[in-house]
């Protein structure tokens, strides 16, 4: 069976934030977000899903045998339940880093503005994506555009291989994919750097200093 383009729509941008998270759980630095752990988990497990669910019928026996062990079992149910919550709910462990960011930062005032002006950037573009990207980046525009240049000199073998059944529709899906992750990094960077700016400003104008300058100073 090939992989379908419902399952590069899910897999792409996940595979991409899995990975990104555990770099950032994994960062030895100061900078390091342990608990980015759980997000890149619920990644994972939505890549798991994505499988069982459009591509791997091998993958959906084990799973219906998980079922009823779970059935047996309190403690494999509870798992089941949890990495089922955390699948459905990334952008919830995303705030929680968040918080316990801001909770375990000298500057929390700073840190808080900063995190809420990046999350708030991400979460803006990411809904602006998904509301119009569809709308642009679709099998339909892409087998038009690929129609309008088959004829073109070193193009058309691309182009015929792309034209085959399905093949537009995937790579719509990756480059919405692709598109997606650097819309939602960028965004964040963006928020991180407004909230940053306020932040600045607000701690200014009521005379918060940030533990390190005071510690600069003693």
């Amino acid at each position: 069976m090939g992989i379908s383009t419902e399952l590069l729509d899910i897999c792409i941008p996940s595979g991409i934030f899995c990975y990104r998270n555990i770099k950032k759980a994994t960062d030895d630095s100061e900078n390091g977000e342990k608990t980015r752990s759980t997000v890149a988990f619920a990644q994972g497990a939505k890549i798991v899903e994505a499988i069982t669910k459009y591509n791997d019928e091998t993958a959906k026996n084990a799973f219906s045998i998980f079922d009823k062990y779970a059935k047996q079992s309190k403690i494999i149910d509870y798992t089941g339940k949890a990495v089922n919550w955390a699948t459905h709910n990334v952008n919830p462990l995303i705030c929680m880093s968040g918080a316990v960011k801001v909770l375990t930062s000298d500057d929390k005032v700073h840190t808080g503005i900063t995190q809420t002006g990046a999350l708030a950037g991400m979460f803006l573009g990411e809904g602006l994506m998904k509301l119009h990207m569809g709308k642009v980046i679709n099998e339909q525009n892409i087998t038009k555009l690929v129609e309008k240049v088959k004829d073109t000199k070193g193009l058309k073998t691309v182009a015929n291989k792309l034209l085959k059944s399905g093949n537009c529709g995937k790579t719509a899906s990756i480059l919405k994919g692709l598109l997606f992750v650097g819309g939602s990094i960028s965004s964040f960077a963006v928020g991180e750097k407004i909230g940053n700016n306020c932040a600045d400003r607000i701690c200014a104008d009521f005379g918060i200093e940030s533990p390190k300058k005071i510690n600069q100073k003693v």
